[in-house]
């Protein structure tokens, strides 16, 4: 009995457990009964029912936000709304979009003034005295410079391959002319093949037209060298529509918005215009963008969904230190942060609320101007934040898991911190 209290000592020592004389005894009964020691014998009913309580709460951990949190967060998209009613609103009237086409000038300008003559080395655009910085001198001088054979701006200068083509609508018709990897990839194909690619919004389908170039060839002698021109050639041409071409009339038709090609694919839907006529969605969306809802406008709509993102992330890290009482290093606004996810769901949702009114009323039914009335990036946002959300429930389980392992580690080390401590009082007696 006596040797199976000190080896029952012994073991508990070396794996880091503190027990006192009835633990002890529980030990040795167990062993006296042929059956292994559990975890039960060294904890009080008490114990074992304070474990489970925070286990089971671990598991089933949600989202710990408050009532202030999500009124907070709501606030926040509120104020983010009416920023996004009064600069922004309709496409080229909103104080944004005026700051957004003045940014896009400049650039055409600066990117103007970086292409250098291949025999001079000399600045290659010669503008005429006091039109140094003329936006549309400057588009004039990069479309003679990029010139490319899917430019056609009308159903005339494709034999009516496409339907309803004009000089309003050619840069969201034509695949080549969109930047993102889609425009870049079509641009690529045209210029190798001497081809015009298409999406006619009228049929729903994609119209490839052949040998329109007029003579437009990509430099270089090598297969790279080719693919790198027409990169070089795809990039200057789209620099040269982005704020409109150069005989535009006013603010111009400039470069559609990234992805928008897919909604010249939707072809179904029935949409009443001013004249009680039916249209299809793609349809539609042609007409929104030819009222403006370009690639500036797109920009400019970033402007509140910004101020939204940052006043959301400011509200969470100040909650947290001067309501949580949480220091400031720890209050960083963190991505993996469940809490502050939520946080910016709720806040660009508001956002979305208060969009959604605005295009409503203005509109009166009119879908075209319901449909450029609404804040594009605002939506985009949205939809990223349902699918975080979404995928943190699916985490969820993980998630809760590894803070019970995180848990149990820190329970661990603390315990084996003390037993460390009775075996050195134990060898001093000793």
């Amino acid at each position: 009995m006596e040797t199976t209290v000190v080896d029952a000592r012994l073991d508990a020592l070396e794996s880091g457990y503190a027990l006192d004389a009835q633990k002890i005894d529980a030990i040795v009964m167990a062993q006296m009964n042929n059956r292994p020691a559990c975890y039960e014998d060294f904890l009080s009913e008490t114990e074992i029912k304070d474990i489970a309580k925070r286990y089971n709460q671990a598991l089933n951990k949600g989202v710990d936000c408050d009532a202030l949190d999500y009124a907070l967060s709501a606030a926040c998209g509120l104020i983010s709304g009416l920023v996004d009613v009064v600069f922004v609103g309709s496409p080229g009237e909103g104080l944004a979009d005026k700051a957004s086409d003045n940014m896009f000038d400049a650039a055409v300008v600066r990117f103007a003034k970086t292409i250098k003559d291949e025999k001079t080395g000399e600045q290659a655009w010669k503008p005429r005295l006091g039109n140094e910085n003329s936006p549309a001198s400057a588009r004039g001088f990069l479309e003679r410079q990029f010139k490319a054979c899917y430019d056609q701006t009308t159903s005339k200068g494709v034999d009516h391959a496409v339907k309803n083509m004009t000089t309003k609508n050619h840069h969201a018709k034509s695949a080549a002319h969109y930047p993102d990897l889609i425009g870049l990839v079509a641009s690529i194909c045209n210029q190798f093949t001497d081809t015009s690619t298409f999406l006619d919004g009228k049929s729903g389908q994609i119209v490839i037209v052949p040998g329109a170039g007029k003579g437009v060839e990509l430099k270089g002698e090598t297969l790279p060298a080719k693919v790198f021109s027409g990169i070089a050639n795809w990039f200057g041409h789209c620099m040269s529509d982005i704020t409109g071409s150069s005989g535009s009339q006013g603010r111009g038709m400039g470069l559609p918005l990234p992805f928008w090609e897919f909604f010249d694919l939707c072809n179904f839907g029935k949409f009443t215009n001013d004249k009680g006529d039916w249209q299809s969605f793609a349809t539609v969306m042609t007409q929104v963008y030819e009222q403006g809802y370009d690639v500036r406008h797109g920009v400019a709509t970033t402007f509140p969904v910004t101020i939204n993102e940052l006043l959301v992330r400011a509200i969470y890290a100040l909650k947290r230190h001067y309501v949580g009482g949480i220091p400031w290093t720890e209050c960083v606004p963190s991505g993996d942060s469940p809490e502050l996810q939520r946080m910016l769901t709720v806040g660009v949702g508001s956002m979305c609320l208060i969009d959604l009114g605005h295009a409503t009323v203005t509109s009166w039914g009119n879908w075209v101007k319901f449909f450029g009335e609404l804040n594009i990036t605002a939506w985009a946002r949205f939809g990223m934040q349902g699918a975080r959300e979404l995928q943190m429930a699916a985490e969820r389980d993980t998630r809760n898991l590894l803070a019970i392992n995180d848990d149990i580690s820190e329970e661990w080390n603390r315990i084996l911190e003390r037993s460390r401590a009775l075996l050195a009082e134990d060898n001093a007696r000793l």
